[in-house]
């Protein structure tokens, strides 16, 4: 889950030195040091211009470090982040195809990134820079022969098949991407509790409102039976706060005892037989 949405969000965030050095790691995996074979540089010809010595300062046998290289050919080439992790790959696959035992000069591995680059950028991009161009943004690391052949001969080991899938590129860039996937996953489960908290405070909301409906509904019935109706508690008190020697008059028409009956009953008819004191004959 999230996994392309993460390879996404990578892909669009600008090259960092993070993404610098895990580029690194890789290219040197792909030749391990410890099996090259460092060849002695040759001496530096005579009269040469100040801007091929200013490209090796701080380099060991007047080559670059790998990760130097690497930064130049980001800065002057403006690559695009996709294009340049998408190497990751090809490095790797390259890494399945060589021997064990592979060995090669100090300039191996910048050979290799190089090479593996410039097929990203043609193979993923309408429009990338002319070998002669590559050339140059090697501040004369290598010469335009060396970078023909360089693309040459890693074609030929591809055979030719540069297709990326998208579970290649997670499986291969999973150390840059997993992270981004698990921030995301975080937040869809604060998202989830988030939506699931206002829902129930919804429904909160909704059983106190339709209670207090009921409850203004209960009263009013309860006060309108009372004003508009006779009670029969009235009735009782009523009756026990009469006179007790007879039936009060005021206390008949006060409740209409006789309007249920019929118009030619009297009140004075009906009370006797309302009177629990009242004897018969």
């Amino acid at each position: 889950m999230f996994k392309k949405k993460s390879l996404e969000m990578l892909f669009e965030s600008p090259v960092s030195d993070e993404m610098i050095k895990f580029l690194t790691d890789h290219a040197l995996k792909v030749i391990p040091r410890q099996q090259q074979n460092y060849m002695p540089t040759p001496p530096s010809t005579p009269g040469a211009g100040a801007g091929a010595g200013a490209s090796t300062n701080g380099s060991k046998n007047g080559v670059p470090s790998l990760m130097t290289f690497i930064s130049r050919l980001v800065r002057y080439t403006n690559v695009y982040t996709s294009t340049l992790l998408t190497t990751v790959v090809y490095l790797n696959r390259l890494r399945a195809l060589l021997p064990a035992d592979a060995a090669g000069l100090p300039t191996t591995c910048h050979r290799v990134f190089l090479a593996c680059l410039i097929l990203s950028a043609k193979y993923h991009n309408d429009s990338s820079p002319l070998n002669k161009h590559w050339t140059r943004y090697t501040d004369g690391m290598f010469t335009l022969r060396d970078v023909n052949l360089m693309e040459r001969q890693l074609l030929q080991l591809f055979d030719w098949d540069l297709r990326v899938e998208s579970e290649e590129l997670w499986q291969n860039l999973y150390a840059l991407a997993n992270p981004i996937r698990r921030d995301l996953e975080k937040g869809a489960q604060i998202n989830k509790l988030r939506q699931q908290q206002q829902q129930q405070q919804k429904s909160k909301q909704v059983y106190y409102h339709q209670r207090n409906i009921s409850a203004c509904s209960s009263t009013a019935t309860l006060l309108g039976s009372r004003s508009g109706s006779v009670n029969s508690l009235d009735i009782l008190k009523e009756y026990e706060s009469s006179p007790e020697n007879g039936y009060s008059e005021t206390y008949a028409q006060k409740y209409s005892l006789g309007s249920g009956v019929g118009p030619s009953m009297s009140t004075t008819t009906l009370a006797p037989s309302l009177d629990p004191r009242y004897s018969y004959m």
